[in-house]
Order: structure tokens, then C-alpha cells, then sequence
């Protein structure tokens, strides 16, 4: 080394990036010890977690989405009217939970607007008034003649759709119990709007807020006989394909269980079941 090289700083070795240590890492492992995904694949190691049956299918249902489902039924179901504060703690110890899945479910039904809150976290079932229920029927009106039209226009609507929707109208039956009535209407109207379309459950929307004045008593045969019949005629129009009658036939229907409705509702005297 001569005097000048001594006094220049020493060389500094070039620098592996993290990707070519671990190439070369990978590359020195025995060869039934090599991952099976590609070395820079981002799920090399799930993968591998998979083998070792460390992980599992879960459940698509967490407890959120259980504590959900069980107080939109209940408010549906009349169980909870409007204007009941819902206390968090009890309810969590009623339903075995802690308060996070609970506070989960309430804040979605408060964005669905079944529930109200105000600046301490205290939600109160919703309480809508006679023109707040006759203006929920009137957007459910023109949203399920945008939602039909639309279904009615697919190619193979006639075909295919048709023919479904038609046997999902002969599973509704008149000694149904209450529950079992709803929940087939509601899967009829999914079938003809177009299950999980965006429109579709715009519409649920509007139905489940208006759903907790449903339950006011015994099932109604009188109504459901016109539900049926109503139904039929729908499904008649958009086989013969005619719009306007399309949009005659869902107002009259819609209009029939909104007329009831607020006819029950807010008459004095003893309410009874209401449907469609």
C-alpha cells in the first residue's frame, strides 16, 4: 500500500438491498425447506400459516353484525317502539356481550336512521310522524318503479327472472305467521328488484324504517288476499311489458298498504295488523 493510499478512506462495500438478502437467503435454504409461493409473493406466508391449519375460515358474522340483526328485528318487529332509549350497558349484558359489538350495531342502525343519537351517545328509537311515513311510501313508490323498469329491461329478464320471481309470489301463503310473512314479501320484492342490486337495498332502507308500525296485531287474511292479488298483476304487466301499467300497478299497491297504514296507525280505537 503506498503512503498516499493510506491516508484515503477505506473502500465501503456496496450496500445488498433487503430484496437481494433475501434472494440470497432463500437461495442457500435446503431445497424441501423452500416456501412454495414465490420469494417476494406477499402471501408466502399465509400460505404457509394456511398448511399448518393455524388459519381458519371464520365466521362472516361477527358479534357486531349479531347485536345488529337482533335489535333491527326487534324494532321491526314493533318490540321496541319509537321514542325507547336504548340503555348500552343493559343491553350488552342481556345479548352476553361487551359494550364494543353493541356500540358497533347502534351506530349502524343510527346511519340506517332507525335510531337517533344525540352529543352523550344515547340512542332512542326513531319515532316518525304521519308525514314522515307518508313520505318514506311515496319515495318507496318511485324507487320500486325505477327498480322494476330496470329489471324488467335485462335480457333475460323474461326468461330466467320471470319465472323465478313468479315462484317466489307462491311461497307467500295466508296462514303464514307474521315473521314468516314479512321476511318472504321482502324476499319476493329482492327477487323482482334484483337481489343486491344498489336500488334494491335503497329500498330495504325505507321499508325497515317504516317496518316497526307493521306489527300492531294479528296477521290481517282480508289484506294479504289483496297482497296476492296485487302481486299477480304486477308480475302480469311486466310480462306483457307495458310501463304504464307497471307504474299503475306498483302505485296502487304501495298506495293500498301506505293508505292502511296511517289509517291504523293514527286512528283512535284498536289497531290491527298491517301487510304488504
Amino acid at each position: 500500500m503506498s503512503t498516499e493510499e493510506a491516508f484515503l478512506p477505506p473502500k465501503r462495500k456496496a450496500r445488498s438491498s433487503p430484496r437481494r438478502l433475501y434472494t440470497q437467503y432463500i437461495e442457500q435454504m435446503p431445497s424441501e425447506a423452500t416456501p412454495s409461493a414465490a420469494p417476494d409473493s406477499p402471501l408466502r406466508a399465509v400460505d404457509r400459516a394456511a398448511e399448518r391449519g393455524s388459519m381458519r375460515a371464520v365466521s362472516r358474522q361477527t358479534l357486531g353484525d349479531q347485536v345488529y340483526e337482533q335489535v333491527r328485528d326487534a324494532i321491526m318487529r314493533g318490540e321496541i317502539p319509537g321514542g325507547t332509549e336504548i340503555n348500552q350497558v343493559e343491553l350488552a349484558n342481556m345479548l352476553g356481550v361487551s359494550r364494543v359489538p353493541v356500540r358497533e350495531a347502534l351506530r349502524r342502525l343510527q346511519a340506517e336512521r332507525l335510531l337517533d343519537s344525540n352529543p352523550f351517545q344515547r340512542f332512542v328509537v326513531t319515532k316518525l310522524s304521519r308525514e314522515q311515513v307518508l313520505e318514506l311510501y311515496d319515495l318507496r313508490q318511485e324507487l320500486e318503479i325505477f327498480a322494476t323498469l330496470r329489471a324488467r329491461a335485462r335480457k333475460d329478464f323474461l326468461d330466467v327472472d320471470l319465472p323465478a320471481v313468479r315462484r317466489m309470489a307462491g311461497e307467500l301463503d295466508l296462514d303464514m305467521p307474521a315473521d314468516d310473512w314479512l321476511k318472504a314479501d321482502m324476499e319476493f320484492h329482492h327477487a323482482l328488484h334484483g337481489r343486491g342490486s344498489a336500488v334494491s337495498a335503497i329500498i330495504d332502507e325505507v321499508r325497515f324504517r317504516i317496518y316497526g308500525y307493521l306489527h300492531l296485531a294479528e296477521p290481517d287474511v282480508g289484506r294479504r288476499k289483496e297482497v296476492l292479488a296485487e302481486h299477480t298483476a304486477i308480475l302480469d304487466a311486466l310480462e306483457s311489458g307495458d310501463e304504464d301499467e307497471i307504474r299503475a300497478v306498483i302505485r296502487t299497491h304501495v298506495r293500498h298498504t301506505r293508505d292502511r297504514l296511517v289509517r291504523l296507525a293514527w286512528a283512535d280505537g284498536p289497531p290491527e295488523a298491517v301487510e304488504g
